[in-house]
């Protein structure tokens, strides 16, 4: 009896700790990492293609996923976001213009930075002489790599957190070369090498420290979904996101009809809107990349819901 009562404890306990509440889908934090500036390199030792910056973004987003602690935005959605706001390099790494694209992409943080350092130097450190007229010559490599990063966030363009990540790799061997022209940065060769590893761990480090920062103040706060109206006849009105940005049935929106956009008087800058409420719509069908709703209640006598008219979840 008494070994059937222990075997029991032991299952809820087993139980228990297989359905202890973690972070979920919902209470993790919605980010968008931007290519980093890699303007602060000195030394430009490397004579192919590489876009260090945007390689060094697209690994941070890998070691990002790793922490199971953010959804990430895809990257061709950010790329068409700043082609579309026509953002340059100055805009990506300036925190308020960094804000504005967050809050396009609907992300609650946004991470940016640069590349400081992103070295390969190879020394002779002399060589062995095997017999009479061979010889073997050694080398010493050293591969360094240092970027920063920031935690921006896109409700206020406050900077939560900066952090910096360094990784190095030195090896002392026989006359290896590497044809750099011939490795693509990210591939699996570039990470076999000395720098591919020195990348790594200072990515690593940058991933690990963005994820202890950002729940710093306990998990993430639902955010309001938010869209635009594609198509609206007579009742029925469809509106540009779905399931893929967390839309579900029975979900509840506000139309909002823009009547004047606010521009900063000294940089034209857009920096408000005037709206007005138009109608109250529910979500009766989702896909992928649209929901169908029904009108729920109109609320403005004078318009009529539009293509283009803004939506946000109703809470």
């Amino acid at each position: 009896m008494n070994r059937k009562i222990l075997l029991i404890v032991i299952a809820i306990m087993v139980l228990s700790i297989l359905t202890l509440p973690t972070l979920n889908a919902a209470a993790l934090y919605k980010i968008a990492v931007l290519p980093f500036d890699d303007g602060s390199i000195k030394d430009r030792w490397w004579d192919n293609d590489w876009d260090v910056g945007k390689g060094i973004s697209d690994e941070l987003v890998t070691e990002l996923l790793k922490t199971n602690k953010f959804r990430l935005i895809e990257r061709e959605q950010i790329d068409k976001v700043l082609n579309e706001q026509n953002f340059g390099m100055s805009g990506r790494v300036d925190t308020g213009s960094a804000a504005k694209i967050g809050k396009i992409l609907g992300v609650q943080y946004l991470v940016m930075g640069r590349v400081t350092e992103f070295s390969f130097k190879s020394t002779e450190v002399g060589g062995l002489s095997l017999k009479k007229g061979i010889g073997l010559g050694l080398k010493n490599t050293k591969s360094n790599v240092a970027i920063d990063a920031r935690l921006v966030d896109t409700s206020s363009a406050e900077i939560i957190s900066s952090v910096t990540g360094k990784g190095n790799k030195s090896t002392a061997n026989v006359k290896v070369a590497y044809k750099w022209d011939a490795i693509a940065l990210g591939s699996d060769e570039f990470r076999q090498t000395d720098l591919g590893k020195a990348t790594r761990e200072a990515v690593s480090s940058v991933a690990k420290q963005l994820g202890e920062k950002a729940y710093g103040n306990g998990p993430a706060q639902p955010m309001k979904l938010t869209g635009s109206v594609a198509y609206a006849s007579g009742s029925k009105v469809i509106i540009n996101v779905g399931s893929s940005a967390g839309i579900k049935p029975e979900m509840v929106f506000v139309v909002r009809h823009v009547l004047e956009v606010v521009k900063d008087p000294e940089t034209g800058e857009v920096i408000d809107e005037v709206t007005e409420a138009v109608a109250e719509i529910k979500v009766t069908e989702v896909k992928d990349k649209s929901a169908t709703c029904t009108v729920l209640k109109k609320l403005s006598s004078n318009l009529a819901i539009a293509v283009g008219d803004k939506v946000e979840q109703k809470q």
